[in-house]
């Protein structure tokens, strides 16, 4: 039996780990020896990996969080309190070493290199890796560097243009890769233009969305029950800067002013919520937004809601939006990457800028909208580029 590995974070509620769960959905897993490998081993969606997948928990980096995210310093005090002085020592000028080779641009596989010298490689081998939150500077040094497999691959589900990458060490680590597979056309595009070097190795995969799980989910999910009798307005995802809530926020307050009677609802949680709350309370809109937190099952919500806005300012497909499109509300999104490949078959769907002024244009098209079909979703379409490399 072919054995497949993935690697990623953990299985927090998150974009990448949806997608993982709908990628193992569609893999016969009577036919594969499939094995989830994670960093920390935690998460809501933890539970949800099918039963026959083997799950690990890679240890390494745990000992060299605060040496691969912190700055020197902190890295050099963090070696001595663990008693690691010749590492210490060595330490510093190593950074300077590193600094001067690549001509000022700091490129951490050095780093990693250095750190991870003495730790072992992964215990079992594989006919196939895959670096599954790609680009990572740790999940995409694992694979490369301490997992043994006949062929590996990388996944990419951000747009490398909008995030901090590190670009040499993304060269030094993708020669290895015998694929690159990236989730959305715009984000190919993107990719090929950032790493024209890796051009004949890339190639679009879209994410799995379990359609006929999604719906039948949302018929045993928690709803909307605070009586509002006014339109609602649902986005889903974690509450930070890049997703877009704040100004989300801002066009609420341009709706509300106009006389609209709407609500908005934000499933999900994240360290921007204080700044949330914060900035509904300065308009004196608390009361007309609703943070419903952290649920596994939010499709109840998606359901019911009136329109459903994807506010973010950046993304590389956007599984939410994704599964957003499993139901017939009129949609807004804005302008991100994979948002216009998503929802150009979509009738009552509109794409905006990433605006206060431009989104609250938008809701007011949605609400004017009527429910459409559901879309159809194909899973089996890119299952076999994948299954092709074991």
């Amino acid at each position: 039996m072919k054995r497949i590995f993935f690697l990623l974070y953990s299985m927090g509620v998150g974009g990448v780990e949806k997608a993982l769960l709908g990628l193992l959905s569609i893999i016969p897993l009577d036919k594969y020896e499939v094995h989830v490998g994670l960093i920390n081993k935690e998460g809501g969606f933890l539970n949800l990996l099918p039963k026959e997948v083997k799950i690990h928990e890679i240890n390494c980096y745990k000992k060299y969080w605060q040496l691969l995210n912190g700055t020197p310093l902190r890295a050099i005090k963090e070696l001595l309190k663990k008693r690691l002085f010749k590492d210490a020592l060595e330490f510093p000028f190593l950074y300077l070493w590193l600094y001067i080779l690549h001509k000022n641009a700091f490129n951490q596989y050095g780093l990693y290199k250095f750190l991870l010298k003495n730790e072992p490689t992964f215990p079992c081998s594989f006919d196939l890796a895959v670096s599954f939150a790609g680009p990572s500077r740790m999940i995409d040094y694992y694979i490369c560097e301490k997992v043994k497999a006949t062929r590996k691959c990388s996944w990419i589900h951000f747009d490398v243009s909008k995030i901090n990458i590190d670009k040499e060490m993304i060269i030094q680590l993708y020669k290895q890769f015998d694929r690159i597979f990236i989730v959305s056309e715009t984000g190919k595009e993107i990719f090929d233009k950032v790493f024209p070097q890796f051009t004949d190795k890339t190639m679009l995969f879209h994410n799995v969305v379990m359609q006929e799980q999604i719906l039948g989910m949302a018929d045993t999910a928690p709803t909307f029950d605070d009586y509002f009798d006014g339109k609602r307005i649902l986005t889903v995802g974690r509450l930070s800067e890049e997703k877009g809530q704040r100004v989300a926020i801002d066009a609420l307050n341009i709706l509300l002013n106009k006389g609209y009677k709407v609500k908005w609802y934000f499933v999900g949680d994240g360290n921007d919520r204080d700044c949330c709350e914060q900035l509904a309370a300065e308009y004196g809109i608390s009361d007309k937004v609703e943070f419903l937190g952290l649920q596994t099952n939010p499709y109840g919500y998606m359901r019911d809601c009136n329109v459903y806005v994807q506010p973010s300012r950046h993304e590389g497909f956007c599984i939410t939006l994704a599964e957003a499109l499993c139901f017939g509300n009129p949609i807004v999104a804005t302008n991100f990457t994979g948002a216009r490949e998503q929802l150009q078959e979509r009738a009552n769907a509109v794409v905006v800028e990433c605006t206060a002024g431009d989104i609250a244009e938008g809701i007011k098209i949605g609400l004017k909208n009527e429910l459409c079909e559901k879309r159809i979703i194909n899973l089996n379409d890119d299952l076999s580029k994948l299954l092709d490399l074991v």
